[in-house]
């Protein structure tokens, strides 16, 4: 009996050191997952964004959203969704840039947006263009079309239907406009995996994982400032990428997938030109720093400016981010335009159509710096 007292005994010690070592390997596991979590895109409890059957107490909890106010639905969303795309990055108050529960940014205040000087996160804000506001953004309110351009974007060819926030008519997730990326038409599925996948640095264009492209824009890379430049200042700012080159991982690419022809490669050289005097302004071309007629002009843009930021051939390794180098740092479409919707313009970062000349040049002379 004390022989098999022991043994059980050892039996039962050695049973809890493994139990013990399995507790410690899942606590482990988990703790390595909750590390790569807090990089990626959406944290918190799930129902904050899913809702499993649409019913509670007899109550629809998914929303309809209008652009104006929020409405319950008893008709489910895809992938159990409580809001679609818009729903989930808008708020009614202008003074919010960030959804408390969320976390996710704003991308459009019903109130014109308070939060900070330029009334908006980096990309803008789809108030200036949810009303009567035409040219001043990108339009994806089905119930207020365009008048002006309907589904045509300048420098394209018409789109089929209307511009979405992702999918086969929109930005964001597989459109289907890079070589090798196939088009989703649902604006849901065409985002899979992003809000849930790990969108820590580098974001290397990748067309598979829509997660590991900045701001989750299929092929793209670039570098995200941690809080969408709520704060607008040039020590803390997204790093975009650009190249000199035929590259289809650049900012400016993206907007070419729908602006060909404003757009150095891929609208082709004849129809932007190659050099001086350019036939349309260059995107996706160096900042010239040689010596010369319209090239000494530029040497004096050394200093970021949140008004007309450039591209990087590598944002991931920009040592100071303040600093722009004339001769490598590059001209993108978003050194003049916001990505969503401004108050100016053309979605224009400036008031360039100002009666006051000094404000209306005020974008163009942080790069053109002899004609200020």
């Amino acid at each position: 009996m004390g022989r098999t007292h022991k043994t059980m005994s050892k039996v039962i010690k050695t049973s809890s050191m493994e139990l013990c070592a399995l507790c410690f390997l899942v606590f482990a596991v988990c703790l390595m997952f909750s590390f790569v979590s807090s990089e990626a895109a959406v944290t918190g409890s799930c129902s904050n964004c899913h809702t499993m059957h649409n019913s509670q107490n007899g109550q629809p909890m998914a929303y309809d959203f209008d652009g104006t106010s929020f409405t319950k639905t008893a008709t489910p969303k895809g992938s159990l969704l409580i809001y679609d795309c818009l729903g989930c990055h808008s708020v009614i108050a202008g003074s919010t840039w960030q959804d408390s529960v969320t976390k996710a940014p704003i991308v459009f205040n019903t109130n014109e947006p308070t939060y900070n000087s330029v009334k908006g996160l980096a990309a803008g804000n789809y108030f200036y263009v949810s009303t009567i506001f035409d040219n001043t953004g990108h339009n994806i309110f089905s119930t207020n079309p365009d008048d002006t351009l309907g589904n045509i974007p300048p420098g394209g060819t018409t789109l089929s239907a209307q511009l979405r926030c992702s999918g086969t008519w929109g930005c964001h997730g597989h459109n289907g406009r890079q070589s090798g990326d196939t088009a989703v038409d649902d604006e849901t599925h065409a985002m899979k995996g992003a809000h849930h996948g790990d969108d820590s640095p580098p974001l290397e264009g990748d067309l598979t994982n829509v997660a590991h492209n900045y701001r989750f824009l299929l092929g793209i890379k670039g570098k995200e400032d941690s809080d969408w430049q709520q704060d607008n200042v040039n020590t803390s700012h997204n790093e975009y990428k650009g190249s000199s080159s035929s590259s289809s991982d650049t900012m400016s690419y993206l907007c070419a997938e729908c602006h060909g022809k404003f757009h150095t490669w891929v609208g082709g050289p004849s129809e932007v030109g190659t050099a001086s005097p350019w036939l349309r302004h260059p995107t996706d071309a160096t900042l010239q720093s040689s010596s010369g007629p319209g090239f000494g002009e530029y040497t004096n843009y050394t200093t970021y400016s949140m008004v007309a930021p450039v591209a990087r051939p590598g944002p991931d390794s920009v040592a100071d981010p303040t600093r722009v180098t004339p001769g490598t740092d590059i001209v993108m479409c978003l050194s003049c335009h916001r990505a969503h919707a401004s108050p100016h313009f053309k979605m224009m970062r400036w008031d360039y159509k100002s009666a006051t000349l000094s404000e209306a040049l005020s974008g163009c002379n942080v790069c053109h710096t002899s004609k200020n």
